[in-house]
């Protein structure tokens, strides 16, 4: 014989809380398996480094994708670059990303298109990101990417993430280095 259950409104509240809880947990609790994919962005553009490309300056519809295996970056026309994370020898964001890029492009011994070239020498304060890393055949090498203001943050902590590496950041303006 069951007894029956009788809630007063404070015991009805304490249940609705319970049941609200217990479902937020478990929500919480699922986001990390729906987040594995969210490690490739496409509001990122090529801005120059060590890299050979034709991009037009204004397009936005190069993919970075990040894997704990692979950094992925293909280009609008399908050109695609594959770096090792561990292959990595800094990251940088702002201003310093153009002068370690710049770094690169000018220690490098490859040929650099004055495409390129031109993308380094511009300066604002979009949000650049740098990636500097020894290519296949031993040389330094550096890409130069800007980030849409929405998604900057998660491809730096990403690459943080992967390579193991700081990100180094250019000084607040108005401060000596």
């Amino acid at each position: 014989m069951a007894l029956p259950v009788v809630y007063n409104k404070i015991g009805l509240r304490c249940l609705i809380r319970r049941t609200l809880a217990s479902i937020l947990a478990l929500a919480v609790g699922c986001l990390p398996s729906l987040g594995e994919d969210s490690n490739s962005w496409n509001k990122v553009r090529y801005i120059g480094g060590t890299i050979q490309a034709k991009v037009d300056p204004y397009d936005w519809n190069a993919v970075l994708t990040v894997t704990p295996d692979a950094i992925v970056f293909v280009f609008a026309h399908r050109q695609t670059l594959r770096i090792n994370p561990a292959r990595v020898i800094s990251l940088s964001y702002g201003q310093e990303a153009h002068r370690r890029v710049g770094e690169m492009v000018a220690l490098s011994v490859m040929m650099v298109s004055p495409l390129a070239l031109f993308g380094l020498l511009h300066k604002s304060k979009d949000h650049f990101i740098g990636i500097q890393f020894q290519g296949d055949d031993g040389k330094p090498a550096g890409l130069l990417l800007e980030a849409d203001k929405n998604n900057y943050r998660a491809i730096l902590s990403s690459l943080t993430a992967v390579t193991g590496k700081p990100v180094e950041d250019a000084p607040a303006s108005g401060t000596k280095r």
